[in-house]
C-alpha cells in the first residue's frame, strides 16, 4: 500500500511550520526590541560559539537533507501495511509537536518564566523524545526492508535513508540532547 498522500500532505505543511515558526517564536512580539529577540537567540546558543556553532549549522543542514530520501521512500515505496503507515505518520508527529515544544520551552528557560529546574526536566525530556522518535523512524525503515526483500534491491535508497535517519539520531541525541544541554542548560 502507498503511503497515503493527506499524510505527506499534513506532514510537509507541518513542517514547513515548524521551520518557519522558530524565528516567529524567537522574535516575540512586535512590542519587544531587537535586541531583546537577539539576547534570547544568543542565550538559547549559550557557549556554543565560533566554529562550534559553523558545525551546529552544517549538521542541521546535513540533518533536512537526510530527510530527503526517506520522504522519497515514502513517496515511491508501495508495500507499506496500515501499522507501519500509522507508526512513521505518529512518529514523525510526535518529532514535530515535541521541537515546537522545546522552542517555546526554551524561551521561557530564557526568559526566567516558571521554575528554571523544572523548565530545564521538561526541555531534556522533550529532546529525548526527539531523538528517540528518530530512531524508531530508523527502526521501523529497517524492519520494513527486512520484510520486504524485493526493496533489498535498491541498496543505494536503502542506505541512503539508513545514514540519513542515523544521521538526523546522532545530532537529536548526541549534538541537542548530550551537548546542548550540557553547554546551555547546566554549565551556563
Amino acid at each position: 500500500m502507498n503511503f497515503p498522500k493527506n499524510y505527506i500532505i499534513i506532514i510537509a505543511i507541518l513542517s514547513i511550520i515548524l521551520i518557519t515558526s522558530y524565528p516567529i517564536l524567537l522574535a516575540g512580539n512586535a512590542d519587544d526590541s531587537l535586541q531583546r529577540h537577539i539576547n534570547i537567540v544568543e542565550y538559547l546558543w549559550g557557549p556554543i560559539k565560533g566554529n562550534l556553532r559553523t558545525l551546529y549549522y552544517v549538521s542541521i543542514f546535513l540533518v533536512l537533507v537526510g530527510f530527503i530520501p526517506f520522504a522519497y521512500l515514502l513517496l515511491t515505496c508501495n508495500r507499506w501495511n496500515q501499522t507501519e503507515i500509522n507508526k512513521i505518520f505518529y512518529s514523525l508527529l510526535t518529532l514535530i509537536i515535541t521541537s515546537w515544544l522545546w522552542i517555546i520551552f526554551s524561551i521561557f528557560y530564557a526568559t526566567k518564566r516558571f521554575d528554571r529546574n523544572l523548565l530545564r526536566i521538561i526541555i531534556i525530556l522533550i529532546l529525548l523524545i526527539v531523538s528517540l522518535s528518530i530512531l524508531y523512524l530508523l527502526y521501523i525503515v529497517h524492519k520494513h526492508y527486512n520484510v520486504n526483500l524485493m526493496l533489498n534491491k535498491n541498496c543505494v535508497l536503502k542506505y541512503a535513508v539508513y545514514i540519513g535517519l542515523g544521521y538526523a539520531f546522532f545530532h537529536t541525541f548526541f549534538m541537542d540532547f548530550i551537548l546542548w544541554v550540557y553547554l546551555v542548560l547546566f554549565k551556563k
